[in-house]
C-alpha cells in the first residue's frame, strides 16, 4: 500500500482513503479507542517509519476526524470520525444507488453539493478528499 519516491515513503490521499485508515485505526485501538503511531505504522506496512504515518494523521487531526493526546502520544477518532466508520449503507440502499442510471448521478452530486457546503467542515473535507481519491490519474 505504501510507495515510494526514491527513498521516501508517503502515506498521502492516494496511497490511503482517509476512511480506510479510521477504519484501520478502531481496528488496531485499544479499549478506549486509541492507538499509538508506531502501532499504527506497523500494522500499515510502515514499520519503523513513522513520519509518514505522523504526518497523515496530523493532517487528519487537522481536518476534525482525529484528536491526539500529547501526554500520552496517542491518536483516536473524534465523535465525528466515529459517525463516519459507523455510517454503513445497507444492502437494499447501495443497489439501488448502483442501479441509478448514470445520468442521474448529476442529481446525486447536486445533493453531495448540497451536504459539502450545509454540513459539519470535517464532513466537508472528507467529501472533498473521497472525490479526489476517487478521481485521481490512473
Amino acid at each position: 500500500m505504501t510507495r515510494r519516491n526514491g527513498d521516501r515513503r508517503h502515506a498521502t490521499l492516494y496511497d490511503f482513503r482517509d476512511l480506510d485508515l479510521m477504519l484501520r485505526i478502531e481496528d488496531e485501538a485499544n479499549a478506549g479507542g486509541w492507538v499509538e503511531t508506531s502501532d499504527l505504522a506497523e500494522a500499515l506496512g510502515f514499520g519503523d517509519d513513522l513520519l509518514p504515518v505522523s504526518q497523515r494523521l496530523s493532517w487528519m487531526r487537522r481536518f476534525g476526524m482525529l484528536e491526539f493526546d500529547r501526554e500520552r502520544r496517542l491518536w483516536r477518532l473524534t465523535d465525528g470520525g466515529q459517525r463516519v466508520t459507523r455510517a454503513k449503507l445497507a444492502a437494499a440502499q447501495s443497489r439501488s444507488i448502483e442501479a441509478l442510471d448514470d445520468e442521474l448521478f448529476v442529481e446525486v452530486m447536486a445533493k453531495v453539493g448540497q451536504r459539502y457546503v450545509h454540513g459539519s467542515p470535517m464532513l466537508a473535507t472528507m467529501l472533498r478528499r473521497e472525490f479526489l481519491y476517487g478521481t485521481r490519474p490512473r
